[in-house]
């Protein structure tokens, strides 16, 4: 991640001048005024007790007691029932450092006036380079957040955009995303930089300008996974009963025993499965690779299960619909994992990512660990090449203490 440029003492605002600046900043975003009373009543809350502890300024380890001494959250944890709060530090942080805040939000679905003529172009002209949809809901997502982020800035003109504005914007990405997605902004933006040069919008290519980011190689990664007792605690923990634990229970078990991409999952139809046969086929989204897994019975079972007894009556294609009113495709499948690695009594901490890819991740170690090869890994995983599926190698200790040398005196 880039390195945050702090402003010194001399410059920079109080605890109550940052409040002051940040409150418009969200009242202009058109919140509605109960989200507003919120990050308001955290915001009072916090200039009571610089008060009481005789703090002028606003740092990190500022933010990390106050949020200890007044809502129990250790440090380095994220905790649901005080998101409201971690998003008003995270606010001020912002504002402190960049004179500007990154509002987590759904998206404005229309450019900023002054500046949709070039985004919307240049969407289709990825169009007509043939790309996925998915690949331009990306771009889309990205520049429609960042042409909001100039449009709070000021800048209504891509010939007033500049170098530091930029710079400055992927340093609050930086500071607000996961590696993944900041690296995601900064090639979509590379790109639409260059068609903004090219096509006239802006006279210098702001690409050649950008400051360069610091990458994570993905093998010096080790992935997230959870061990056979954790997972089997997990499914156990499902009420198999219900029509939503058959849906649940159903989706873990093709994470588990399958190891199939939630984006994939989402998509899964009655179609893709072939239950003389025992198998499931289907493209992917990821790749558009298709691919064919054997079925194992209580996986199949495991769906049939849900489709006879727990889906509701629906007209949607896909499998797996949410359980309330309207009956759609399911979108949030992280948070089943999520709901029953607490109700297992599974820390959310004890594993760095709590998304239903870690269940793909597991299941590549577990093969690992039972000596089955990485080529063979690369095909149940849908991988093209085995650069992808080597990483898995990284969370395999028994192999790699089975490699350690023993040390003499």
């Amino acid at each position: 991640m880039m390195e945050v440029v702090i402003v010194d003492d001399g410059n920079r605002l109080t605890v109550y001048e940052l409040v002051e600046r940040v409150i418009p900043c969200i009242i202009a975003k058109h919140y509605s005024e109960n989200y507003i009373q919120g990050f308001r009543s955290t915001f009072r809350n916090l200039l009571a007790y610089c008060n009481k502890n005789e703090k002028k300024y606003f740092t990190a380890e500022l933010a990390q007691q106050f949020m200890l001494d007044c809502y129990g959250v250790q440090p380095g944890t994220v905790e649901r029932r005080c998101s409201r709060v971690h998003r008003a530090m995270d606010l001020l942080s912002d504002y402190q450092h960049f004179n500007a805040v990154m509002l987590r939000r759904r998206l404005n679905r229309e450019f900023p006036a002054g500046l949709q003529e070039g985004a919307v172009n240049y969407l289709q002209k990825l169009s007509l380079h043939g790309r996925r949809e998915n690949t331009l809901r990306s771009h889309r997502n990205v520049l429609l957040r960042f042409t909001d982020y100039l449009f709070s800035v000021g800048v209504t003109d891509y010939k007033l955009l500049s170098a530091d504005i930029v710079n400055r914007y992927v340093k609050v990405v930086s500071c607000n995303y996961s590696n993944s997605v900041v690296r995601l902004h900064y090639s979509i933006l590379l790109r639409f930089f260059q068609y903004l040069a090219h096509s006239g919008y802006k006279e210098t290519d702001l690409s050649l300008k950008m400051m360069p980011i610091v990458k994570v190689s993905a093998s010096a990664r080790i992935p997230t996974t959870l061990d056979l007792s954790q997972i089997e605690s997990i499914l156990t923990s499902v009420d198999r009963e219900s029509p939503q634990g058959k849906r649940d229970y159903a989706v873990l078990m093709i994470a588990v025993k399958l190891g199939i991409r939630t984006s994939d999952i989402r998509n899964l139809r009655p179609a893709n499965f072939n239950w003389e046969q025992h198998l499931v086929s289907f493209t992917q989204v990821k790749t558009g690779e298709p691919i064919t897994l054997p079925l194992p019975t209580d996986v199949g079972w495991a769906v049939i299960d849900y489709l006879k007894n727990g889906r509701p009556v629906s007209d949607a294609p896909e499998i797996f619909l949410r359980a309330v009113a309207p009956y759609v495709s399911l979108q949030n499948f992280d948070n089943i994992l999520i709901k029953h690695m607490r109700k297992a009594g599974i820390p959310l901490d004890s594993i760095k990512h709590h998304g239903l890819h870690s269940l793909r991740h597991s299941l590549a170690t577990h093969m690992l660990d039972e000596g089955i090869p990485i080529t063979s890994i690369q095909g149940v995983l849908g991988h093209i090449n085995a650069d992808s599926t080597q990483k898995y190698i990284g969370v395999n200790v028994r192999q790699l203490r089975s490699c350690a040398l023993e040390v003499t005196d």
